[in-house]
């Protein structure tokens, strides 16, 4: 077979296509790998606490007290002794304080602390606010102290994705021997939430 100046041409660009073809054919297209992350919860107050109406008396050295439960029932009112009496006269407002939770990781630990507590006063007398009890997701009473942590287990099939934390507190009278004033007193404190 003998070959021409132009077969060998040929035979060469069909060689080099042959080649190339695969390469040509090839195509690089980058893509991107993003996350957004949200470790905020999201929080709201469903509920403040109130005591309702009570009558109050304290007395030197000796102290009265009552609760509201999580559940928003007010506790019978108790006395060391003397003239320091609490006694309930409308309990209708009564309720404890519900923080609503979410936007949580299911079976994520969530830290809570009760801190910054303001003992409710009316600028003149006033009563310490303690003897926190909270339940998590409708589950059984804990006792609490102001300042120390707890934690808690988010649970995403809980109320559709959206927890509660439900909060009782006491509040007991302060030395004064004599009536508390008449009117509003405003206390509170924080709940702070953290993983």
């Amino acid at each position: 077979m003998t070959f021409t100046k132009t077969t060998k041409i040929l035979t060469v660009a069909t060689a080099a296509l042959t080649l190339t073809a695969g390469t040509a054919l090839a195509q690089t297209q980058p893509i991107t790998a993003d996350v957004t992350v949200l470790n905020s919860l999201t929080l709201a107050a469903a509920s403040d606490m109130n005591f309702g109406t009570v009558a109050a008396v304290g007395d030197t050295g000796q102290t009265a007290s009552v609760s509201v439960g999580t559940d928003g029932v007010m506790g019978v009112p108790t006395s060391t002794g003397g003239g320091a009496r609490i006694a309930i006269v409308d309990d209708t407002a009564a309720t404890a304080a519900q923080i609503t939770v979410a936007d949580g990781a299911d079976g994520v630990a969530i830290n809570v602390e009760i801190n910054n507590v303001v003992d409710p006063t009316d600028g003149t007398d006033s009563f310490t606010l303690a003897g926190f009890q909270t339940s998590y997701n409708g589950g059984g009473d804990t006792a609490r102290t102001a300042a120390t942590p707890f934690t808690v287990t988010f649970d995403s099939a809980f109320g559709g994705g959206t927890n509660t934390l439900d909060i009782g507190a006491s509040i007991t009278t302060v030395d004064p021997s004599v009536a508390y004033g008449d009117g509003a007193y405003a206390g509170g404190f924080d709940v702070v939430f953290s993983y």
